[in-house]
C-alpha cells in the first residue's frame, strides 16, 4: 500500500508542477491565440481548458465519493464532453477566470490525491456492466489525461504560429 501512496504523491506533485508551469506560460496569451481552432473539429485553447475544468469537476466527485462508499455508479461524460464544452461557451469566457478556475481546481485535486485514505484505493467506479475502475487507477489516469491535453494546447499554439 505504501508504494501506491508514494505513486499518488508523485502524481499530485506532477499535477501541481504542470499546472503552475502552464499557467505561467499561458497567462498572457493573446485573444486570437486562445480562440484559434486548428481545424473545424478541433477545440481552441480556451475550450481545451474548459474541458479540463469539466474533467476536474467530474473527477472531484469520483475521488470524494469513492472515499465514502464502496462502489460508485456515476455517469461517464465521455462522449458528451463535446456538448459540455459547447453548452458552457468556454470560447466566450474571460481567460483569467478560466485559467484561475482550472488552476485552483487542480490544486484541490492534487491535495485530495495526496491525502486519500489508502484503504479506499481499491474501491471502484462502475461505468457500465463490463467496466470498473479503481480509485487508485482514476487518480493515476487523471495525470495522463491532463498531460495529453496540455500537449494538445502546445500543438494548438504551434499551429497558430505556423498559419
Amino acid at each position: 500500500m505504501n508504494q501506491k501512496v508514494n505513486q499518488l504523491n508523485e502524481v499530485a506533485d506532477k499535477i501541481v508542477l504542470q499546472i503552475e508551469s502552464a499557467e505561467d506560460r499561458w497567462r498572457k496569451l493573446s485573444g486570437d491565440m486562445l480562440t484559434f481552432r486548428p481545424s473545424e473539429n478541433d477545440w481552441s485553447v480556451k475550450e481545451i481548458i474548459g474541458h479540463l475544468i469539466d474533467s476536474a469537476s467530474n473527477n472531484h466527485q469520483r475521488f470524494i465519493r469513492l472515499q465514502l462508499i464502496e462502489r460508485l455508479t456515476f455517469p461517464d461524460y465521455g462522449q458528451d464532453n463535446i456538448h459540455w464544452v459547447r453548452i458552457q461557451s468556454y470560447q466566450d469566457r474571460k481567460w483569467a477566470e478560466l485559467l484561475g478556475l482550472w488552476h485552483h481546481f487542480n490544486i484541490q485535486l492534487a491535495h485530495i490525491i495526496r491525502t486519500v485514505d489508502p484503504s479506499c484505493l481499491n474501491r471502484f467506479w462502475e461505468i457500465d456492466a463490463e467496466t470498473r475502475v479503481t480509485l487508485f487507477d482514476l487518480m493515476i489516469d487523471y495525470l495522463r489525461h491532463l498531460e495529453d491535453h496540455l500537449n494538445q494546447i502546445s500543438e494548438t499554439l504551434e499551429a497558430f504560429k505556423e498559419r
